[in-house]
């Protein structure tokens, strides 16, 4: 698990090192160097001419220094200061001062647009307005000569990328390459920001942890390692029952699909059964497309013995994929709700009905907290929350946490980033597998199935949508590979998820 710093956070962490622990600031400076020199040589070649281009703030320092250790390298470096030299920071001007005591000139300006590598150091996370003038003047043109083939290398984060909402202020470098100190920004990953990042590399720079620990770190991302001890060992004496039973909400007329890809995402992450309650007429096609799962079909609606009788079987209930919002599927969902204190995952038409039905939404409202997980996509969590989309575009964390609030559940929010959070958690999950191939129906079928899957195997519910939704974007990056994204459908994603498990 790695955390991620808004830019105050970051700031508390470098202020507590320099004056706390009495690492001086310019230290910390050249280690920044370093280890962004060392990145860069990973994938790119250090030679021809290089551009620096330095602001007036400790970035602009850390720019300076990694110049000077590209000249170390054998490269032609042309140092560029844009701002007042009067404006400096004490150890940016230090880091001038080295450079012209070796016998550099920096320039005020840009001479030519020829150049085969630039490093960014304009702006760090502490950017609070927007970039205009001969700021974006320069920006633009750093941009257009990476168009033509400049490498482009930002300095802990792309200049004019807002460090903690990842919007651009203004205009912002598209970087190839992003190297981060001591922790990632949330602008790193979210977009727009993870697209002008390009490739991230995160870097310890001397930040003791016992600083962090005393901040208060506010979202963190998993990687793969973190899923090697978070899956469930699988106990050799166990049985179907032993690994959770999974009762599914799925599928009306003319929609079976979300009936198959859900059920079979449940298996394939490991619980032991799942039965799927759906209409009559879908019963032919379940049984012959997935015959591991068990069946209860009704003809008009279900009779209310046969639902108490499967929630009591069940030590999961996912509802919603495919059950479209007609009065049958508000009777089902709202029996089921009454009657089950059971872990509920509420995706898709469940969710649709809620944001219609206030009965329903009082009664997730009562549910006791860590028991519900929604998984809305942003046009449902709009309905839900009765707003619009400028509003989500401007503040989606405030609308997550809203949801929170108003449901008393767990939120995972679907996007190109999703996040997940509950109430009592006072962090903020940002997921960062997965890839525009998974924009595909059927793929948020597959994750309430994983979900799902995770909680019949006593995964609590906020490491249940975490874990979820991060194996769910593996298996969809791994389903890319083979495909292509452009083909990529939902039951590629399922057929990836064993590959993936299997690998961890």
């Amino acid at each position: 698990m790695q955390y991620v710093l808004k830019a105050k956070e970051m700031k508390y962490c470098d202020q507590k090192t320099i004056e706390k622990i009495g690492i001086p600031s310019l230290v910390l400076m050249e280690r920044a160097a370093l280890v962004t020199i060392e990145e860069i040589e990973r994938i790119q070649k250090i030679k021809g001419n290089i551009l620096v281009a330095a602001g007036t703030g400790n970035n602009g320092g850390d720019g300076l220094a990694i110049g000077r250790m590209l000249v170390e390298k054998g490269a032609k470096v042309t140092f560029l200061l844009v701002g007042s030299r009067e404006k400096v920071s004490e150890e940016t001007n230090a880091q001038i001062r080295i450079v012209e005591n070796l016998g550099f000139s920096i320039q005020s300006k840009i001479e030519n647009e020829e150049y085969d590598m630039i490093v960014d150091a304009l702006f760090g996370i502490g950017l609070g307005r927007a970039v205009e003038g001969k700021y974006c003047e320069l920006i633009e043109a750093m941009n257009r000569m990476k168009q033509k083939g400049t490498f482009i290398c930002s300095v802990d984060i792309p200049s004019g990328i807002c460090a903690d909402t990842g919007k651009v202020m203004g205009c912002a470098v598209k970087a190839d390459l992003t190297v981060s100190y001591a922790y990632a920004k949330r602008g790193h990953l979210l977009y727009p920001g993870k697209e002008y990042t390009g490739i991230l590399k995160v870097r310890d720079i001397g930040i003791p942890k016992k600083i962090f620990g005393e901040s208060t770190s506010s979202a963190f991302y998993y990687e793969k390692e973190d899923l090697k001890g978070a899956l469930a060992m699988r106990r050799p004496d166990g049985n179907k029952g032993t690994f959770g039973k999974v009762l599914l909400l799925a599928g009306s007329h003319d929609m079976c699909g979300a009936c198959l890809v859900c059920g079979e995402s449940v298996m394939r992450t490991g619980a032991g059964m799942v039965k799927i309650i759906s209409p009559e007429c879908n019963r032919e096609i379940i049984q012959k497309a997935l015959p591991e799962a068990m069946l209860q079909s009704y003809t008009d609606e279900p009779d209310e013995a046969s639902l108490s009788k499967s929630i009591a079987w069940a030590d999961v209930l996912v509802a919603g994929p495919g059950v479209g919002t007609g009065e049958i599927a508000l009777k089902v969902l709202t029996f089921c709700l009454k009657n089950s204190k059971i872990p509920i995952v509420l995706d898709a038409d469940a969710l649709n009905l809620i944001s219609e039905e206030e009965a329903l939404q009082e009664l997730v409202k009562t549910r006791e907290e860590g028991m519900t997980v929604m998984t809305p996509h942003p046009g449902e969590l709009v309905r839900l929350l009765q707003t619009d989309m400028e509003k989500y575009r401007n503040d989606r964390e405030e609308l997550v946490e809203a949801l929170i609030e108003k449901y008393n559940c767990v939120v995972a929010a679907k996007d190109a980033v999703t996040l997940v959070a509950e109430g009592k958690q006072r962090e903020i999950c940002i997921n960062i597998s997965g890839n525009d191939g998974m924009a595909t129906a059927g793929s948020g079928d597959v994750l309430a199935g994983i979900i799902g899957g995770l909680l019949a195997q006593k995964m609590n519910a906020f490491d249940a949508a975490s874990f979820g939704v991060f194996l769910h974007g593996l298996a969809g990056d791994t389903a890319s590979e083979k495909k292509g994204k452009h083909s990529v459908m939902a039951t590629d994603i399922v057929k990836a998820l064993p590959e993936v498990i299997y690998h961890l």
